[in-house]
């Protein structure tokens, strides 16, 4: 296995993905991103009901994935409690009374969204015939 192979192998972030906390958009840059109480966390917390450590934000097989790492108080998303959750663009990751929307605007998700709507039919005017009929 050559540099590149093992480079490919990588999960590597993806641009326009981030988290939103308190008013503040935080890019996740990072194939693993530490949240808690201890200073040695990517995303550092100053809130007592916080565990030192306690969750992660990992970049597996294209996806972000948000494990809690035993946390005392417990990591929700979208108000149910999760060891392991995989995040889609929206959630909303709640520890106790702090809340964080994960947003994920890749240039992948976006082209695979492209095109996935079809237009509705519009409906018929009054009094024109429906072909259906």
């Amino acid at each position: 296995m050559d540099e590149k192979d093992i480079f490919e192998d990588q999960a590597l972030p993806q641009e326009g993905v981030y988290l939103i906390v308190n008013r503040q958009m935080i890019p996740l840059t990072k194939p693993r991103t530490t949240l808690g109480r201890h200073l040695r966390n990517d995303i550092v917390f100053h809130e007592e009901f916080l565990s030192r450590f306690q969750a992660e934000i990992v970049h597996e097989d294209g996806k972000y994935v948000l494990y809690d790492k035993n946390s005392t108080s417990g990591t929700f998303v979208n108000g149910r409690q999760v060891e392991r959750c995989v995040l889609n663009s929206g959630d909303l990751i709640s520890f106790t009374n702090i809340n964080i929307m994960f947003v994920n605007n890749s240039p992948k998700i976006q082209i695979k969204a492209t095109g996935t709507t079809q237009s509705l039919r519009s409906p018929a005017v009054h009094g024109e015939k429906d072909n259906n009929e």
